[in-house]
């Protein structure tokens, strides 16, 4: 069978599985294997096990379980609690806005339901309706998705297109700054110019916030790999903290899962199957002989596969390997055509009634999600709008 038929096949079996199982890493296995016994036949268990071993695969489920152990630990250890607090007393009621952006820096599966839980008070105290609230607290805290390197998607796609993580940057901070700006035009109503600077509300946000900031400087200002900067911040903070027996069982509970290392074993071998077979730039010559503008082409796909998965993890998966032809990889990587494809895919991502990040805000909030979408369809509007202008004119 034709590679690009193939690949997509085993895409229409990754929809089909996360729909029935809402297993993200058994579709991609699964679609993986599709891929690989009809194109490859049983050279595909060879290139899996080569995956298997493979030091970059090892390397990523360092980093990626790694990222998820300092966003609980942070948590479990009290230090969101007294971010929560010292952003109050510094930003009153802009905290609604400001604590689900700095929350939004520790990746965690459903991670919007912590950045929920700490600004509810502030919502009451504010009036914030319950439709608002989950819109604000949604929204903001997924702004830094295509430009922070501890978010699993990041990572992924970095190795995917096999680029350095300051090209993805390049790239994706265009997204990111299409999506603040709509906090002014949706969100003014809480934001406010009536911040309280104290050396003491300062020094506590610096202290609620010291890991991330290790991170930081060792891996962007001194480039040392995240896996090791990662695993060292965690030490430090463990250290520092000296947590009990319950509070380190509860940490592992939540970081040692299985389905992780599953994720990344498939998806580094999605994306040396697609390598291997030429699936990619089959699929595109495909494409180009329906004349369709690339450009158009490769954002509508990336978004209603976005919008299907609703996981940002499952999209790089399935989008990124898909379109390498048209993103480029190494040298020849763009990052204009990482701006359109990511951005389309992380609009649909957005609007997904999968995602569950929106599903968990709206349920704690008890709000009306039609209501809800009424701000994500303006705003997702508005970004893409933005993402598009950027591109015409780059």
């Amino acid at each position: 069978m034709d590679a690009s038929y193939s690949l997509i096949l085993s895409i229409f079996v990754v929809l089909f599985i996360l729909r029935i199982k809402k297993s993200v890493s058994l579709a991609i296995l699964v679609g993986a294997f599709v891929l690989g016994l009809l194109t490859l036949k049983a050279q595909t268990f060879e290139l899996f096990f080569n995956t298997l071993k493979s030091l970059e695969t090892v390397r990523l489920v360092v980093i990626i379980l790694s990222a998820f152990t300092l966003g609980f630990s942070m948590q479990e250890l009290g230090l969101l609690e007294e971010l929560s607090h010292a952003v109050e007393e510094l930003a009153g009621k802009s905290g609604i806005v400001i604590l689900p952006m700095l929350v939004g820096f520790l990746p965690m599966p459903g991670g919007a339901l912590i950045s929920a839980i700490m600004i509810k008070g502030l919502s009451e105290k504010h009036g914030a309706s319950p439709e608002d609230s989950t819109f604000v607290n949604y929204w903001c805290r997924h702004l830094w998705v295509p430009i922070w390197p501890l978010y699993p998607s990041f990572v992924l796609g970095a190795s995917i297109l096999g680029v350095e993580y300051h090209q993805i940057i390049k790239g994706g901070i265009f997204i990111t700054l299409a999506m603040l700006l709509a906090v002014p035009l949706f969100m003014r109503k809480y934001l406010s110019c009536n911040f309280s600077p104290t050396k003491k509300g300062f020094i506590a946000l610096i202290y609620s916030l010291y890991p991330l900031l290790t991170v930081i400087v060792l891996s962007l200002v001194f480039h040392i790999d995240l896996a090791i900067t990662l695993p060292l911040t965690i030490a430090l903070l463990l250290l520092h903290k000296k947590p009990s027996f319950d509070q380190l069982k509860g940490i592992l509970k939540q970081t040692l899962d299985i389905s992780i290392v599953l994720l990344i074993i498939g998806v580094m071998f999605y994306k040396s199957l697609i390598v291997h077979t030429g699936a990619a730039r089959l699929f595109l010559e495909h494409l180009k002989a329906l004349e369709i503008p690339m450009p158009l082409a490769a954002f509508t796909l990336a978004w209603v596969i976005g919008f299907a998965v609703g996981i940002e993890v499952g999209f790089a998966a399935i989008v990124l390997p898909l379109l390498i032809g048209f993103i480029g990889t190494g040298n020849l990587f763009n990052f204009w055509h990482f701006m359109l494809v990511f951005g389309g895919g992380f609009m649909g991502i957005m609007l997904s009634p999968m995602h569950l990040c929106l599903i968990l805000s709206a349920k704690y909030y008890k709000a009306e999600l039609s209501r809800v979408y009424r701000a994500l369809i303006l705003s997702a509007g508005l970004a893409s709008v933005i993402i598009w202008g950027v591109y015409f004119f780059s």
